[in-house]
């Protein structure tokens, strides 16, 4: 995924849930098209009970045989929601996605037992949020959000004398 920081609101451990639809490509304008979907009194700022429950909202749907965890096939089949006329991921991205969600499963599943509960996510996913939340408020918001992509030009470094 693109914009980790986002998904990170909604659980970066299980990626961002928002529909599909929306601004083609990265940048600016996907995080705020994501980010959008997690504001859910669209005040502007994401806060932890918002961030929460779309993580909760996205375990329920990928627990599709209701026992409460997730196998790592059901982790595996969670979707990242493309925006309109996104272009297919290639085979090398699929399977390099395949394998970090592989290596997140195995982190979270703290007592091993093939299964990744929301008991189990919840502690990773409060101390990325509030890594994110850069002043402390208790709410994150798009200019809290890392920035990727290309770095401003910096001034030269100065050349010893």
């Amino acid at each position: 995924m693109r914009h980790p920081a986002v998904a990170t609101l909604a659980l970066a451990l299980l990626t961002a849930g928002c529909a599909a639809g929306g601004p083609h490509g990265g940048g600016p304008e996907r995080s705020a098209w994501m980010f959008e979907r997690l504001d859910a009194d669209r005040d502007g700022r994401v806060t932890w009970a918002e961030a929460w429950g779309a993580a909760a909202a996205r375990f329920d749907a990928a627990d599709t045989d209701r026992s409460g965890g997730l196998t790592l096939a059901e982790f595996q089949a969670q979707t990242v929601p493309r925006p309109d006329g996104a272009p297919e991921p290639s085979a090398r991205m699929v399977e390099r996605r395949a394998e970090r969600r592989a290596r997140r499963f195995r982190a979270l599943d703290a007592n091993q037992d093939g299964q990744v509960t929301l008991a189990e996510m919840r502690p990773f996913a409060q101390a990325r949020f509030r890594a994110m939340d850069a002043n402390g408020d208790g709410a994150v918001t798009l200019d809290e959000l890392p920035r990727r992509g290309p770095r401003p030009a910096t001034a030269a470094p100065a050349q010893p004398r």
